[in-house]
């Protein structure tokens, strides 16, 4: 990967954790070939939990909830998933499909020696914990989908297809994204909460990567965000926690109602007046969730 850095942007060593010593970084190399970044809290020896963010995010969007999953009692493992952060940034639309990103998944744990972890996934990253327990569910042992998008659609996702269309792609490399960023993060917060300068840095670091515009337009159309009527939906007999804000502009108007006959052990909690980042915005009732969650699963 090539760094382009802006004038005073955020560097690599200054993005979360930013040498934190409660943390522990990591980029290990996956048998596709692939460097990932994997932040973790909590002793190595605990139960392992896997946090797998969304589109156009980071380990970052866990900051709220990685110490209160660590002082738990679990191990926290945050990672940026190809495209994201600061990992391997591939460029080809076949590297964003659901079957190459559940396979993406297969590969981490492998990497990281995790047989049977618990694994939280925020926005798309919620959806496709889903289709990679659905394929994989011996390698599951509890779900915690967080304002899972990408089963039943995405509002106005006809219009981001149609303002990057592929004739456009040279261009993705030219385009300044801070203010995307700021209109981005705004549509994401419901009422309880706002965005910060830092936020705005945090998310906007990766950017500086020239593949980093590319391999989100490729996300973007190579994802299948309404898979309940391409793909044939496997039930997954796990237990979970749905959890979304009731202000949510990304969700689809019955919530999570889509994961009740396809996950039967889920519990669902919305979140009153918060929006789509819940993770930042409401992290105590996110990590009330999540843990109660992981302390009822069986090991």
């Amino acid at each position: 990967m090539i760094w382009t850095r802006r004038r005073n942007a955020m560097t690599p060593g200054e993005m979360f954790p930013a040498g934190d010593p409660a943390y522990r970084v990591s980029f290990p190399r996956l048998r596709s070939g692939l460097k990932i970044r994997v932040v973790e809290r909590g002793d190595p020896s605990s139960p392992p939990v896997l946090l797998v963010h969304g589109y156009g995010c980071s380990a970052y969007t866990f900051n709220g909830n990685m110490p209160a999953l660590g002082e738990a009692g679990f191990r926290a493992i945050a990672v940026d998933l190809k495209g994201h952060g600061l990992s391997d940034k591939p460029i080809a639309h076949a590297e964003y499909t659901i079957d190459s990103l559940v396979e993406h998944l297969r590969d981490i744990l492998d990497a990281l020696g995790l047989e049977r972890p618990a694994i939280v996934g925020h926005s798309l990253g919620g959806s496709l914990v889903y289709h990679f327990a659905s394929r994989y569910p011996e390698r599951a042992r509890c779900l915690g989908l967080l304002s899972a998008v990408g089963l039943t659609g995405v509002p106005l996702m006809w219009l981001y297809h149609f303002l990057t269309p592929a004739v456009l792609t040279s261009l993705t490399r030219t385009i300044k994204p801070r203010l995307i960023v700021k209109l981005a993060l705004k549509r994401v917060y419901g009422k309880r909460g706002h965005y910060t300068e830092r936020d705005v840095e945090e998310y906007l670091a990766p950017s500086d990567f020239p593949e980093f515009a590319l391999a989100m337009r490729e996300l973007l159309h190579a994802y299948d965000w309404n898979a309940a009527e391409h793909r044939q939906l496997k039930t997954v007999n796990l237990p979970a926690a749905g959890v979304w804000g009731t202000l949510d502009r990304l969700m689809p108007e019955d919530g999570m109602s889509a994961y009740v006959s396809l996950v039967p052990q889920i519990v669902l909690r919305a979140i009153p007046d918060a929006g789509h980042i819940i993770t930042e915005e409401t992290p105590e009732e996110v990590n009330e969730e999540l843990i109660g969650l992981l302390r009822r699963a069986p090991v």
